[in-house]
């Protein structure tokens, strides 16, 4: 049996204490951070890995890929709500999910609202197919919630394992990708040489009568094509989609392994565009090892303007992870490294998503590194623009703790930031933090 609850939140306590006095010089003097909800791996949830959303109040929204009351003793997966009081933060399950044919399980995608007030996630296992669902999530009068899934993933047909954020268009259309599809390429690493395929990506369309119809816009075929999309699709003003994948693309890459695959690939941006009724898909970048150039695309990306792609990458620079820019030139799409990560103190391998702050600023988290090095479980990062460029500024440091982050930082309207941690150590059951800049 896991230590005692009392056991974990005495050690979180202490442990904060310990993340504070190992901030690293560069940490800025007026950063604090603080642990606002513990899971304990209940009822209430375990080891969260998505992104937070915020409504309108200021109320965070998340899940969590364990716990809850369905599925037995370790549960398939929460998702919670922390809403703000007087007196501080109030946890509530909102919704566990059930698994099996009939629901989801193992959410590790973040959340989306639409219009009304209806929240939007998906799954990476259950529903009727086994792979995977998309669910909608409907606010009662009486202050609960009904959960509907949109749409089952039935594997090899049509994708599975679907991991990352979903986006509205301006139709109403849900856009999302899956890590595994229907094609049989050669995708990076045996979890995805299996024949399970490289993954997808997909649209969901509302129909009159209320169900969903799921289309495969794209169906990526392993080097040169993308392989293994990460984060969420970025919508442009034409319609057209933007995405990153780990793998794929033309550019040779030496794996963890030490063996020269170049079959795999470094990682590459793509883009979709409408066309004739379907989708073009389009290779715009392909990433490569070597000459200190970002590698393995970490997270959701940010078009800064049309023709303007920004992201962070899991690899690269000087090995532990790059701030990069890619620009579309006259000769075709070119990067520049805005920033390299370097581990000690400044964190290394991004992670997530970058989120915008209201003063223009980005924000960010690191999986490791910080002030303790090796032993590091990551940072919080500010990228601000100054006349000589971005420069980077560790806010918080999770010191040693063992809760790395797995997704990136949500900002409020004030500049604070709150994210999720997964406790790999396995003593506690991961954390919901608080950092205010």
């Amino acid at each position: 049996m896991r230590r005692s609850v009392l056991w974990g939140a005495g050690m979180l306590f202490l442990v904060l204490a310990c993340v504070r006095l190992a901030s690293p010089p560069n940490v800025a003097a007026a950063s604090s951070g603080k642990i606002i909800y513990s899971f304990t791996g209940g009822a209430d949830g375990a080891y969260p890995e998505s992104d937070l959303t915020m409504d309108a109040a200021g109320n965070l929204y998340g899940t969590t890929n364990q716990g809850g009351s369905g599925c037995g003793s370790a549960g398939c997966g929460t998702v919670f709500e922390l809403a703000r009081s007087k007196d501080g933060w109030k946890h509530q399950v909102i919704y566990s999910f059930a698994g099996g044919p009939v629901d989801g399980n193992i959410p590790r995608a973040g959340l989306v609202f639409d219009s009304v007030g209806n929240l939007y996630g998906a799954t990476s296992g259950g529903g009727s197919g086994g792979y995977g669902t998309v669910f909608k999530l409907a606010p009662n009068s009486h202050g609960s919630w009904s959960e509907r899934v949109l749409y089952s993933f039935g594997g090899y047909s049509d994708g599975m394992y679907p991991s990352s954020d979903l986006v509205f268009d301006s139709q109403g259309n849900l856009y999302g990708t899956a890590d595994g599809g229907t094609g049989t390429g050669f995708c990076g690493g045996e979890a995805w040489g299996n024949g399970i395929g490289c993954g997808i990506v997909f649209r969901l369309t509302p129909n009159r009568d209320g169900t969903w119809t799921e289309t495969t816009i794209h169906n990526f075929g392993g080097a040169p094509d993308a392989a293994v999309p990460i984060g969420p699709v970025v919508l442009d003003a034409d319609g057209s989609l933007y995405g990153a994948s780990v793998y794929g693309g033309t550019g040779p890459c030496i794996l963890g392994d030490g063996e020269f695959n170049p079959p795999y690939g470094c990682g590459a941006l793509y883009k979709l565009t409408p066309s004739g009724g379907g989708w073009t898909e389009t290779v715009i970048y392909s990433f490569f090892r070597g000459q200190g150039f970002a590698r393995n695309p970490s997270g959701g990306l940010i078009l800064e303007k049309p023709g303007r792609v920004l992201g962070t990458s899991s690899y690269g620079g000087d090995g532990d992870g790059t701030f990069f820019q890619i620009d579309q030139r006259q000769k075709g799409w070119e990067q520049t490294i805005l920033y390299r990560f370097y581990g000690d103190p400044d964190g290394k391998n991004p992670v997530g998503r970058l989120a915008t702050g209201p003063q223009g600023n980005l924000f960010g988290a690191t999986g490791g590194g910080g002030a303790n090095g090796p032993l590091g479980s990551g940072t919080v990062f500010e990228l601000k623009r100054t006349e000589r460029g971005w420069e980077e500024h560790v806010l918080f440091d999770f010191g040693s703790t063992g809760f790395n982050p797995q997704a990136g930082p949500t900002v409020d309207s004030q500049g604070q930031l709150y994210g999720t941690l997964s406790d790999f150590y396995g003593s506690n059951f991961g954390v919901v933090y608080e950092v205010i800049p």
